[in-house]
């Protein structure tokens, strides 16, 4: 038998390597991906591996208080409140593929039966690596797409959703305990099915900083951005960040380290007691905050103004900056992703705070000329309620072999997975976002 249909039947017939179960795509996505991994992290195929035409969750998103007091001889009036929604998600189909070729696998072909063995499994394991790094790759791609009502909303689409769809700071005041909230990301009515307007508890939380670093001249910005840190809470109507609102109700704006403080104990995030705790406990760990190569240099640079006062710290770097035990990490995407509102080029001065944005329809990154607030926005993710799900009947499927039939010594094995990142509360996160007081 040629060696080539030998190898054809190899790679039929014996299992994926690395595709197995849910704990082998968290070990692999360990090694290549960061965000992705990290909401995969020790979840059991429970919850990470599902059936089902979609996927579902009830969430209960108001009490509907029941809670009264009495006098012995009152009468009671019963009530049977129905306080659960339903948020689904429709799944999304993925494909990859290994190839080989004649020539490949016929020079990867030893002398004898053991050699020819060992020649195999170690192509094979080439192939399954290179497959795996592609995925898994893509899927840490897609988590920063911007967000798109017909690709990720609509059933017909074919994106899953992405962080920034259940974190903008496309927002609202809603008052009270509330306070600034996202809705949703510009284009969407609903997210997961779910309208933030109704249901005001499916929304992210949203705290403002003061960010000047894109206004005036390229040798004022360190000086605009030491001075903005001195600003005390200060409360202005601004149409970008009440984009759910008919009119612009006064929001109130931060220095960082402030809006961080309000970020941080709105979520309820706990702080590990060591650094070595916020690695060893996945609670803990799934707690993230995620900015670009800008927000980490912001953060740093206000470390450094600061290091006269702080504790201890001797190293200039300020490597792997923390927030109270939480990592304030690098996600390369968020540098050129087009996330944020974005007009004509304006530049990012005050005179942009009041314009109207609701009927803009452009999106751009962080710092281009053309988006509005420009400057780095903080994504505080908790991965608890946040979860890659997979089809339990399309669980990265391997195929049979195909023959290209244009190239006839060209063999393929497409695996598909069908998947979809979901969301089970929407108010357990949160994004920092900037505002320019120039």
């Amino acid at each position: 038998m040629p060696s080539i249909q030998t190898f054809n039947d190899f790679m039929a017939t014996t299992g994926p390597t690395y595709l197995t179960s849910a704990d082998a795509v968290i070990n692999e996505a360990v090694k290549n991906t960061y965000a992705f991994s990290r909401l995969l992290k020790n979840k059991t195929s429970e919850v990470t591996i599902q059936g089902g035409n979609e996927i579902r969750d009830v969430i209960m998103l108001d009490d509907a208080r029941t809670f009264d007091h009495y006098q012995p001889n009152d009468v009671f009036t019963w009530r049977n409140p129905q306080v659960t929604d339903t948020v689904k998600a429709p799944w999304r189909f993925t494909i990859d593929h290994m190839s080989w070729t004649d020539a490949e696998v016929e020079l990867n072909t030893g002398e004898t039966s053991g050699s020819t063995k060992v020649a195999y499994k170690r192509l094979k394991k080439i192939k399954e690596q290179r497959l795996w790094t592609s995925m898994t790759n893509g899927f840490e791609e897609d988590l920063w797409a911007p967000p798109s009502t017909s690709q990720m909303e609509s059933e017909s689409g074919r994106l899953p959703y992405s962080l920034p769809t259940f974190i903008t700071a496309r927002g609202r005041n809603l008052g009270g305990a509330l306070g600034q909230r996202g809705i949703t990301p510009m284009g969407f009515s609903t997210v997961m099915g779910l309208d933030p307007l109704v249901d005001q508890r499916w929304s992210n939380l949203v705290e403002l900083y003061v960010y000047n670093g894109g206004a005036g001249a390229a040798s004022t910005g360190l000086a605009n951005d030491i001075a903005a840190q001195s600003v005390t809470e200060t409360a202005v109507a601004q149409a970008e960040y009440n984009n759910g609102n008919a009119s612009t109700p006064s929001i109130s704006y931060h220095p960082l380290f402030t809006a961080f403080d309000n970020m941080f104990m709105r979520l309820k995030y706990e702080a590990p007691a060591t650094r070595a705790q916020y690695f060893e406990n996945d609670n803990l760990s799934r707690q993230m905050i995620m900015t670009s190569r800008e927000g980490v240099q912001f953060y740093r640079r206000l470390l450094r103004l600061s290091n006269d006062t702080l504790v201890n710290y001797q190293d200039s770097a300020y490597n792997n900056p923390v927030y109270s035990g939480v990592d304030v990490t690098y996600a390369s995407d968020l540098d050129t992703a087009q996330l944020y509102t974005a007009g004509s080029a304006i530049g990012n001065t005050k005179s942009v705070a009041n314009v109207s944005v609701a009927g803009a329809t452009a999106l751009d990154s962080e710092l281009s000329t053309n988006t509005y607030q420009k400057g780095p926005r903080y994504y505080f993710v908790n991965g608890n309620y946040l979860t890659p799900v997979f089809h339990s009947k399309r669980y990265f499927k391997t195929h049979e072999v195909l023959r290209h039939p244009n190239q006839p010594f060209t063999y393929v094995m497409p695996v598909d997975c069908w998947m979809n990142l979901f969301c089970n509360s929407r108010q357990r996160h949160g994004i920092v976002a900037p505002f320019c007081t120039l």
